[in-house]
């Protein structure tokens, strides 16, 4: 009976001895994690190495935040814990792989090379940017905060809790500038990573609500869209689909510019996250948006994703620029104006994108000429990249015209070239430039050429200047505007003041008839300022 009694009394000590180092242990953890909650309220370029042991915990006098050491160490002092440490490591994502992994999104630790710059990436150090000899400061460099400390943007940190000088407990969290930022900066080093994939950066997005909306997107023409250019439907009966990677079981919430979260979705066990919430696709509006995306997990978040979409409402549209009936002229200029309109009068389209445009003469496809700051494309021969010299006959002319959002228009017109074989009057010049005193050292020099009946042959061109030919057929296009006659020329250098030069110019008509009538040719000069 003693022995059992002693047997009895031996398992009741060890009880109770178990149970007072499991409670001593949960209420250690529960302390630990305290303390670490706290830290999480500290600015985060305050947020150093620290020992409740160590005279003001190890930091500099007038530490902005002692009061919340101070604060910690009474919480743990009043249930029996004597001690505390904060140990503070430096964090970066591995941009570089710098480990040899082959993959730049692994966390690894700031490590000294002795002269206070990271071993890896020198640009990260220790910097004492006042010359005070310590670094606790922040100082502003690019226009924003950073650390005299490493300026890695996180920090692993790590609170052990000591009793009677031993270790009781230890907790460790990572600690991110952007949990209190939310920054955006794309090479920022959050807790968390997130790569939106669904929408692209610089992408389109259109809608199909509007019969014209409809049929523009279903229009056939002659070009086709590269896969570089990103297009997503976005309105009410179809919303834009986001998509992209995150942590597993992350929630992700949506925002459109500055406004508040408009959606949340979850990541799946592997990181993926896709969804197409209406309340993001109802904020977008005609013209730029940012698409913004952020993802949480427990107390860690990653930096902000921005993904700019541009909303096009509105098809393009094509206007003629020749009228339709017959022309005498043997080198019409067959062009349109291509446009992309905007219902709001401060949004932005996407643009005619030229890699579809098209001109189709009875039903082939011809060189065309594009000028994106106006708008306007031309039928060009590929000798001169000027109006090509046509046979009489009917031309039916079809312009083809897409937009970068997928909106297609196209406009159909006909003409007829009918070039009479006499043409008594020669092709007139006017509007010589400059004459007598130029206005600038680099004048533009430029005439017109017309002839109202059979119509200026474009290859008979010549500008001359000095005796020296300046255009010619063989590179007439940029220098010879068929819908105004005009023919220019810019010198590759300042002309020396003073100097005298001359200038000439030779054109024909179409006609053969009477041979006196078919070329006028005329001179004339002018002196640099």
């Amino acid at each position: 009976m003693t022995i059992a009694g002693l047997a009895i009394v031996a398992m009741l000590q060890k009880a109770t001895i178990a149970s007072f180092k499991a409670r001593q242990s949960s209420t250690c953890a529960r302390m630990a994690q305290t303390g670490m909650a706290r830290l999480k309220n500290v600015d985060f370029y305050d947020l150093f190495a620290a020992d409740s042991a160590s005279p003001d915990y190890g930091l500099q006098a007038g530490y902005p935040y002692m009061a919340v050491l101070d604060g910690i160490r009474s919480t743990l002092a009043a249930s029996k814990f004597d001690r505390f440490r904060v140990d503070v490591t430096f964090m970066r994502r591995d941009t570089t792989d710098a480990l040899g992994t082959g993959n730049t999104n692994n966390l690894i630790p700031f490590k000294d090379n002795g002269s206070g710059a990271d071993v890896y990436d020198p640009n990260i150090r220790y910097y004492d940017a006042n010359g005070d000899g310590d670094y606790y400061d922040t100082y502003v460099s690019n226009g924003r905060t950073v650390a005299e400390q490493p300026d890695t943007h996180m920090k692993l940190v790590t609170v052990d809790v000591f009793r009677n000088g031993v270790e009781a407990c230890s907790t460790t969290q990572l600690i991110s500038l952007e949990q209190f930022t939310g920054a955006t900066n794309p090479d920022s080093e959050a807790a968390l990573t997130l790569e939106v994939s669904t929408p692209t950066n610089s992408s389109y997005a259109y809608q199909l609500l509007t019969p014209a909306q409809i049929a523009s997107r279903a229009l056939p023409i002659s070009g086709s869209y590269p896969s570089a250019i990103v297009q997503y439907r976005a309105d009410s009966s179809s919303p834009l689909t986001l998509a992209g990677v995150t942590a597993p079981l992350a929630a992700v919430s949506f925002y459109v510019g500055g406004s508040g979260a408009l959606a949340n979705a979850s990541a799946d066990v592997f990181g993926a996250f896709s969804d197409a919430p209406a309340a993001v696709t109802a904020a977008l509006v005609e013209g730029q948006n940012e698409v913004r995306a952020q993802s949480a997990k427990a107390t860690y978040s990653s930096p902000i994703a921005d993904r700019s979409v541009l909303l096009d409402v509105n098809p393009p549209a094509v206007t003629p620029l020749q009228s339709s009936g017959t022309t005498s002229a043997c080198a019409p200029y067959v062009a349109a104006l291509l446009t992309d309109p905007v219902t709001s009068t401060s949004a932005a389209a996407s643009g005619i994108y030229p890699g579809v445009t098209a001109m189709l003469i009875n039903g082939s496809t011809v060189p065309i000429s594009y000028d994106a700051p106006t708008g306007i494309v031309v039928w060009v021969d590929t000798g001169t990249q000027s109006s090509p010299k046509l046979a009489d006959g009917s031309y039916a002319v079809a312009v083809e015209a897409g937009d970068y959002a997928g909106y297609k228009s196209s406009a159909t017109w006909s003409f007829a070239v009918s070039v009479p074989s006499v043409d008594n009057s020669a092709p007139s010049i006017a509007n010589k430039s400059p004459i007598g005193m130029a206005g600038s050292d680099l004048p533009v020099l430029s005439v017109r050429v017309f002839d109202n009946q059979s119509g200026i042959d474009p290859s008979s061109i010549v500008l001359t200047l000095d005796g020296a030919t300046v255009v010619d057929a063989s590179d007439l296009g940029p220098h010879y505007d068929p819908a105004s006659g005009t023919v220019s020329y810019t010198p590759s250098a300042p002309f020396a003041s003073g100097s005298y030069h001359t200038l000439s110019v030779t054109a024909s008509h179409c006609a053969a008839s009477p041979s006196g009538s078919v070329t006028s040719t005329d001179s004339w000069g002018f002196t640099a300022p």
